[in-house]
């Protein structure tokens, strides 16, 4: 019984096969013998992609293997600066040319040579994640159509990131970067009237 069912099926699909061609090669003697034009196919149109109106960019590192406690000195050190001046910092970090200062976790931490500089480090490993999440912030931008001669790291933050399947440290890097708002020009202050004592 099924077998048979097989069979009708696989004659009603050559049946249609067959119709097909049939129609095609009607369609093809009627268009040389010039009773039907062919039809020019519709040029597509193209599509468009509406970038949204903003003013900043996110870039975001998940479960990097860093440490969360020196990815906080590193964000401090990079954040409202400008984007050329943050990857100075970060690049100089990676080359052992300038340490980061640490402000809060700085226990046991030897003071780095400047003046007035204080505790530091050359934090490589947690540098070249944070530059990382700074281009891709970048890029981001620029995606978006914000000039990157006029941004600036708006937001660095990080946060430790806990798992049950992953052991060891980790830590959650989000950079927002954002162009820098033109400074109004100050209205001209008029001069006070002196008040008339009366005598």
């Amino acid at each position: 019984m099924g077998k048979a069912k097989l069979e009708a099926r696989q004659e009603k699909t050559k049946e249609k096969f067959e119709e097909k061609a049939r129609k095609k090669k009607e369609e093809e003697k009627a268009e040389i013998a010039g009773e039907k034009p062919k039809e020019k196919p519709k040029p597509k149109k193209k599509v468009e992609i509406k970038k949204p109106k903003v003013s900043e960019a996110k870039g975001r590192g998940e479960y990097l293997p860093i440490s969360p406690k020196i990815s906080v000195e590193v964000c401090r050190a990079i954040k409202g600066k400008e984007i050329e001046k943050a990857r100075r910092i970060l690049k100089d970090a990676i080359a052992l040319k300038r340490p980061i200062r640490y402000y809060r976790y700085k226990k046991d931490t030897p003071h780095k040579p400047g003046k007035g500089f204080g505790a530091g480090r050359y934090p490589v490993k947690v540098s070249k994640y944070i530059l990382g999440v700074l281009e891709n912030a970048v890029a981001n931008a620029t995606y978006l159509n914000l000039d990157p001669e006029k941004l600036y790291v708006k937001i660095a933050r990080t946060e430790r990131a806990i798992s049950k399947e992953k052991r060891g440290r980790y830590a959650n890097i989000e950079i927002i970067v954002a162009e820098k708002k033109e400074e109004k020009q100050k209205k001209k202050e008029k001069p006070k009237k002196e008040k008339k004592v009366k005598k």
